[in-house]
């Protein structure tokens, strides 16, 4: 197949993974508000707790699937050995957090029942997740489904079990998983080696100290937004905040766009500054409309978590243009990592992998983290919710700057700046409504975003020739793929 068509394909399954993405936000936004609304307080509380309790053993959960999505990308058969030690590795963990259970059942209260039906999550997620990234290498456009298929199964169950209380949420939760657990295994049935890869698990339990080091940034990053910024701000401050970051996460789904495209460096090893050119474009296509969306409707935005926080929807813009500096650093940590080679040798040692785009690019996790944190500490106590948006933004950039820099070699200058123009022409029109229109109610804020929307895509396929070839190429695209699935 021509390069033209690989292209497509990549841009069909970012597009995928992002839609995908959207569904699951406004479901899981659903769940949220099914689950508060109909727990008891003490229930509710119980769910956040062994939600956090479970997080704990789950810091093991990537440490071969990390090794799995760049392997299975380059050829290679590993369900199921990443399978069978995943499940190893769960079993292992399940003891344990079972042992803990007993303990910390007695300490806060909770009924041990609810520890031992949401124990069953564990071995769960560790085998879902080689499954998934097997799936991410090789069927990327199927990866789509895997947050729809759980949330779609997930908020009817709770609905039927609500009567049990958070017994009936979690065994929801736990067949809503299983449910893509069977997806993933049909999907990737195909891919399913005839024995053991023991020789590759022995050589990648030599180098999961690297899995294990991203992984730890996010326990950092999420911990700096969930104590250290909730001990600074006031509860009403943490509240605007919060709804700030739910509301930006609408962006920062866009990120999976480019997801497919770095795959596809894994296993090719190269690209040009016209492929970066093309994934930038696609990026932007979604980025820079929902961004100035956001903006312009963030009174409506707000309005739809309850007419009180209206007025502190000011704290939005930066949380949003800080999403959108993630969603580009993201396809620029995809880029490095996608071309790095050194990992192709299963001899590699802890030094080479240590000099790596792997490891330097993980980095940056940290120095985010730091810089949230310090920022935090300096912004906070004199500006409040406000502070800790400014304190992500600048943290935002800065990685966004190394990054591009970084990426420098492969990055298009004057060419994507017509790009950009196009996509801005378009977004006057969805602006102009949105300013006119000005929503009075949830309902008609949700309307206007759909209206503003459709009028943006019509502009665009307008004034953009690339964006029609675009759409035509992704139409055929589709329905190759729809009849070569059926």
């Amino acid at each position: 197949m021509s390069e033209i068509s690989s292209r497509i394909r990549v841009r069909l399954s970012g597009l995928a993974l992002f839609i995908g993405n959207i569904v699951s936000f406004l479901l899981g936004f659903v769940f949220v508000v099914l689950v508060s609304r109909n727990l008891s307080q003490g229930d509710l509380g119980a769910w956040f707790f062994i939600g956090s309790m479970l997080s704990y053993f789950q810091i093991f959960e990537k440490v071969l699937p990390y090794w799995v999505i760049r392997d299975s990308a380059r050829g290679a058969k590993l369900v199921k050995t990443s399978v069978v030690c995943s499940l190893s590795i769960a079993l292992l963990l399940l003891l344990g957090f079972i042992t803990a259970s007993f303990t910390m059942a007695g300490v806060v209260g909770i009924d041990i029942i609810l520890f031992l039906i949401a124990a069953l999550l564990l071995p769960i997620y560790y085998v879902q997740d080689p499954l998934t990234s097997v799936i991410y290498a090789r069927y990327p456009h199927l990866a789509s489904l895997r947050n729809p298929i759980i949330d779609g199964v997930k908020i009817p169950l709770a609905l039927l079990l609500l009567p049990y209380g958070l017994k009936g949420v979690l065994i929801a939760v736990i067949l809503a998983n299983i449910a893509y657990l069977a997806y993933s295994i049909i999907v990737v049935r195909k891919e399913v080696e005839d024995k053991l890869r023991l020789d590759w698990l022995k050589k990648r339990l030599r180098h999961i100290w690297l899995p294990l080091f991203q992984s730890a940034s996010g326990y950092i990053s999420s911990a700096s937004d969930s104590f250290l910024v909730g001990v600074l701000l006031s509860p009403t401050d943490l509240a605007y905040y919060g709804i700030g970051l739910t509301i930006s996460n609408a962006i920062r789904s866009s990120r999976q766009l480019s997801l497919p495209f770095s795959v596809k460096l894994i296993s090719k090893g190269e690209t040009s500054r016209r492929e970066m050119r093309s994934l930038l474009k696609f990026i932007s296509i979604f980025v820079i409309p929902m961004l100035i969306g956001g903006i312009l409707l963030a009174p409506g935005l707000f309005r739809i978590f309850g007419k009180i926080y209206m007025r502190e929807a000011w704290i939005l813009p930066p949380l949003l243009i800080a999403a959108a500096l993630t969603t580009y650093s993201s396809a620029f940590k995809g880029l490095l990592k996608g071309l790095e080679k050194i990992d192709r040798n299963l001899e590699v040692g802890y030094r080479e992998l240590l000099r790596s785009m792997l490891f330097i690019v993980d980095s940056m996790d940290y120095v985010f983290a730091a810089m949230i944190i310090a920022l935090s500490l300096l912004l906070v106590p004199y500006m409040g919710g406000l502070g800790a948006a400014i304190g992500r933004l600048i943290a935002s950039l800065t990685i966004f700057i190394i990054l591009a820099y970084m990426s420098r070699r492969y990055l298009p200058s004057r060419e994507i700046l017509p790009d950009l123009a196009k996509i801005c022409i378009a977004c006057l029109p969805m602006a102009i409504f949105l300013i006119s229109f000005k929503p009075a109610s949830a309902i008609m804020t949700l309307a206007s975003i759909a209206i503003g929307a459709a009028i943006y895509f019509i502009t665009l396929y307008i004034v953009d020739s690339e964006s029609r070839t675009l759409v035509k190429s992704l139409v055929k695209e589709f329905s190759e793929k729809i009849i070569s699935f059926a």
